[in-house]
């Protein structure tokens, strides 16, 4: 007989309520005696996480903030994000207090590369002009000023993992040229997708559109600014369906006022949901901005909930989960089978 445990879901914004049905389900299925309590959609105030799970092994989430404090107070074996990113989960931290951090890999990368190919064409195609124009009754072209072709334009894929490949495979019968940069990834693999690898200035410099594929790490906040916007072409288009924080929203603001770049296709902000300067963005007459849909499928979301809930089972049941993001720590934790 097992010994019950606990696992808490929380900090999840806008899961519904099948959706969380269905995560108490696979992980039951996973580890039958399971206590499963759902806290919260929203992200908790500390000292309620504190409170609510002090028994807790497992606690999964998007966005539930984690700090040292946390950690330090609670038990908890791991903390899985129930997502690709996890940056809420503070991974130093978790690392400090011996807690796993694991994510969901590759659950959604048809989903997020066809969004960035929709933005891609909807920018090429001005849609962010077209479509208020026409709902106001008119019926002709004087919105649209000057449109280049698609094909033949320089792509730039900043990250060159799942999704991107995704994205350079998808592009392949449009007749566009590709480069991307990623520091991980060498010239061979990229070549076998006949896409060509380049350095930062370069990516910047020759995209038309330059689209985000990177996590969102201490190194790559704000990793787009003032300073990249100035470098691309005033007729490209910031493309960004990975982390809003990736891209320095005020200097965004600046670069789409001031025709820095011609437009900007995003999924995904800074704050969510959307702050001042996220909304000044969204009003601007040059963006198309999606509510953070790029992932969404009904595939993609079974599969999110399936591969979260048997990373908890194996944790649950004392065996090394898949998808671990601090490895480091493997070596001192006395829980996991070896």
């Amino acid at each position: 007989m097992n010994i019950k445990k606990k696992v808490a879901l929380c900090g999840v914004p806008g899961m519904n309520k099948k959706d969380i049905e269905k995560m108490e389900k696979y992980i039951k299925e996973e580890y039958e005696n399971v206590e499963f309590l759902f806290l919260s959609e929203d992200v908790l105030k500390k000292e309620e996480l504190i409170k609510r799970c002090k028994d807790v092994e497992v606690l999964i989430s998007w966005d539930q903030e984690m700090d040292n404090e946390i950690y330090e107070k609670l038990n908890l074996r791991a903390y899985c994000a129930a997502s690709t990113g996890f940056n809420a989960a503070n991974i130093e931290a978790a690392t400090r207090n011996k807690v796993l951090v694991t994510n969901v890999a590759d659950y959604c990368v048809d989903e997020v590369a066809t969004h960035t190919i929709m933005l891609m064409l909807g920018c090429n195609k001005k849609l962010y002009s077209m479509i208020p124009y026409v709902k106001d009754g008119n019926w002709d072209l004087s919105v649209l000023g000057k449109i280049n072709k698609f094909e033949n334009s320089t792509i730039g894929l900043l990250g060159f993992g799942s999704i991107p490949k995704a994205v350079a495979r998808k592009l392949s019968g449009f007749g566009v040229n590709i480069l991307s940069y990623d520091p991980f990834v060498g010239e061979e693999d990229m070549k076998s997708l006949n896409v060509i690898k380049v350095d930062l200035d370069t990516l910047f410099k020759e995209s038309d559109y330059l689209s985000l594929h990177t996590p969102l790490l201490d190194s790559t906040k704000n990793i787009i600014n003032k300073e990249v916007f100035k470098k691309m072409k005033p007729t490209s288009f910031l493309i960004n369906t990975a982390r809003g924080g990736l891209v320095n929203h005020e200097d965004l603001y600046e670069a789409l006022t001031n025709n820095y770049i011609q437009g900007a296709g995003l999924d995904v902000l800074e704050n969510e949901p959307p702050k001042e300067i996220d909304k000044m963005i969204i009003a601007l007459p040059n963006t198309i901005v999606t509510a953070h849909s790029a992932y969404l499928s009904e595939e993609a979301s079974d599969s999110q909930i399936r591969i979260t809930a048997e990373i908890a089972g194996k944790i649950l049941n004392s065996s090394l989960p898949n998808n671990v993001r601090n490895p480091q720590i493997l070596d001192d934790i006395d829980w996991i089978n070896k």
